[in-house]
């Protein structure tokens, strides 16, 4: 199966799609992010290539129906700062309601351009490709202690490895059991960690395939999803650092005008200690919410907001007083906004801010003159990330980055 699979979507870059193309000529790529030419049309586009190959491949049986009702258990095992870590969770679907008509809750915002390009791609397709990842909270994991029996008495169905991570599913179809899954998450808050335009997509396509079918009950009522238990190990949330592509101020008043707020500490650093330098982030933002701030040519800055500083009220805060203590909020809010004059609006509209999982990254795009600074960030808590979902209120993009990401090609839903 490995051949066949791809990461989410939103993560393959043009160099990876080519790769991904390269690979397989049924790699998953073809289906959920097709090459886009220069000729194309409502007649021949990205999405009718994919609803092409999609018949095709079902014609042949390179897709074919599982025999019998499941769910599919579904593991990545990976390295992490020496430790070997297992997520454990389950693919199936849900029902997709919108946000405060069920128990599903975002966490972050969403854009429109994304969503627009999901929904072309679904009523072109009528499947699901790619699950979206949704968390539940159960101290006692129920549901992973039976899981874990399976995996301790059978063999996957599929095992594959990609970029460092061992993915492997297992069927279940037992009906006991199934009905046993079905009945714990019922009353189960779910909140989404990743794939936030695929389920509001999935909210909007039921709405339009129901209006179109008279409102009658249909597999477009569900949507796919990966659930999985916070309380299981496995959770690696890891941050996302910005870089600032344009700003009118100069570093040093930039750094005038944090000092308001911050204290700051220069740090000498180099690609070669950035591990070094964000383990002493992480030391610091056990005392106080603390950032990098690298304005080229090894100058790093350590800030930390000061005790006596105001924090900030963005809207939701007055609802969930948390909000206003997020890393995320007080960079948007009193760095990016307050300090700089970058606002949310701004932010959103693009062009401003450019964001990466990779510390060295961001430190050679400021030094190789692609961006003018580079804010480095400790990852948001997965405790917050609940809490604040849950209470009705969502963060900044790119809040999170949950690794790993989920694999894609394991599972489709017809819809």
């Amino acid at each position: 199966m490995g051949p066949l699979l791809a990461p989410p979507y939103d993560v393959i870059s043009p160099e990876q799609q080519e790769q991904l193309y390269q690979r397989h000529p049924n790699n998953v790529v073809r289906l959920i992010l097709g090459k886009i030419f220069a000729d194309d049309n409502e007649q021949n586009s990205r999405y009718t290539r994919a609803a092409a190959d999609l018949r095709s491949w079902m014609k042949d049986g390179v897709v074919k129906p599982y025999p019998a009702p499941a769910i599919y258990l579904y593991t990545q095992t990976y390295e992490m700062d020496g430790k070997t870590l297992t997520r454990l969770g389950f693919v199936c679907g849900l029902k997709a309601e919108a946000y405060g008509e069920g128990r599903v809750f975002p966490h972050e915002r969403t854009l429109s351009g994304p969503k627009t390009d999901r929904l072309n791609l679904t009523r072109a397709c009528r499947m699901n490709f790619s699950q979206v990842f949704g968390l539940y909270s159960d101290p006692t994991r129920t549901l992973d202690d039976m899981f874990e029996k399976v995996i301790g008495s059978q063999k996957p169905a599929v095992e594959a490895e990609q970029d460092g991570v061992l993915h492997r599913m297992w069927p279940i179809s037992d009906p006991k059991m199934v009905q046993n899954v079905v009945s714990f998450m019922a009353d189960m808050d779910v909140v989404i960690a990743d794939g936030h335009h695929r389920y509001e997509t999935a909210v909007n396509y039921r709405k339009e395939r129901r209006a179109q079918e008279g409102g009658a009950d249909g597999d477009y009522d569900y949507v796919l999803m990966f659930l999985s238990n916070t309380h299981g190990q496995g959770f690696t949330v890891l941050p996302t650092h910005r870089f600032v592509l344009k700003t009118d101020l100069s570093a040093e008043q930039v750094v005038d005008a944090l000092a308001r707020d911050f204290s700051i500490t220069p740090v000498k650093v180099n690609a070669a200690g950035v591990d070094q330098f964000m383990r002493e982030l992480k030391a610091a933002g056990q005392k106080s919410v603390s950032f990098g701030l690298y304005l080229g040519d090894g100058d790093m800055r350590l800030i930390s907001l000061k005790k006596d500083a105001p924090l900030p009220t963005p809207p939701g805060s007055e609802r969930l007083p948390a909000l206003s203590h997020l890393d995320v909020t007080i960079l948007q809010e009193l760095i990016l906004g307050k300090a700089m004059g970058i606002s949310r609006e701004m932010v959103e509209a693009g062009g401003h801010i450019y964001y990466t999982k990779s510390a060295n990254e961001a430190l050679e795009k400021v030094d190789t003159g692609g961006a003018r600074m580079a804010f480095l960030m400790n990852p948001t808590e997965i405790e917050q990330v609940m809490q604040i979902a849950r209470g009705g209120v969502t963060m900044p993009q790119k809040s999170t980055y949950f690794y790993p990401k989920l694999i894609s090609g394991l599972v489709f839903n017809p819809l």
